[in-house]
Formats: C-alpha cells, sequence, structure tokens
C-alpha cells in the first residue's frame, strides 16, 4: 500500500492507494495514529483504495476509536462503492458516528508517495 500525507493548519490528509489487508493494516493505523496525534483533525482519503479485509478494518476502526475519544476529528472520503458496502454491513461509520462519503474527485498523486 502506498500514501502521501498533507498537514495545514491542525488539518491532516491522509491518501492511500493499494490494498488494505491484514500485512499493512497496522502500519495504516499507526500512520493514522501519528498524523491524528499532532492534528486536530484528519481525513483519510480512500480513492486509491481497491481492497479491504477484516484485519485492515480492524486496525482502522480501533484507531479511528482512540483519536475520537481523544476529541479529535476523522472523516473517511472518497470510498469506493464496495468497500463503503462491506463497511456498512460491519456497522463501522454508525459505531464510531464518523462520515464517510463515496468516491469524488482524485485526491491521491501517485508521484508523491511511500510506501508502508
Amino acid at each position: 500500500m502506498d500514501y502521501r500525507a498533507t498537514e495545514t493548519n491542525g488539518q491532516a490528509t491522509l491518501f492511500f492507494a493499494g490494498e488494505l489487508e491484514m500485512a499493512v493494516g497496522e502500519r495504516v493505523g499507526e500512520l493514522l495514529q501519528q498524523y491524528g496525534g499532532r492534528n486536530q483533525s484528519v481525513t483519510v482519503d480512500f480513492q486509491g483504495v481497491s481492497f479491504v479485509d477484516s484485519s485492515g478494518i480492524g486496525s482502522l476502526y480501533f484507531t479511528t476509536k482512540e483519536l475520537l475519544a481523544s476529541g479529535k476529528q476523522v472523516e473517511i472520503v472518497n470510498v469506493r462503492e464496495e468497500i463503503l458496502d462491506i463497511l456498512s454491513v460491519l456497522g463501522f461509520t454508525k459505531a464510531l458516528g464518523i462520515t464517510v462519503g463515496k468516491v469524488g474527485e482524485t485526491g491521491f498523486d501517485a508521484k508523491q508517495r511511500d510506501c508502508i
């Protein structure tokens, strides 16, 4: 999985591309915690995410829950329909009370990336 991050005025945006599965789920959680820890709000852009499994979602869920408990704002945007369906079935957004938006405009720039 590749990622890119931006930070401006207490707002971080993490752009992910690839598969969010067991092998990278923990690293995604660490990145979310790192950027969320030093910013008031975090937007996670999923436009480039093509697959998720329960391990990857679990890591994202628990890290998001910790950030929300510490008063941070978290939003997940540009989620593909098939991934949004999985998140809905698992009760992800309802349990956390966060906004999850469908795919919109491009957010991930493959030229600027780091690998997990």
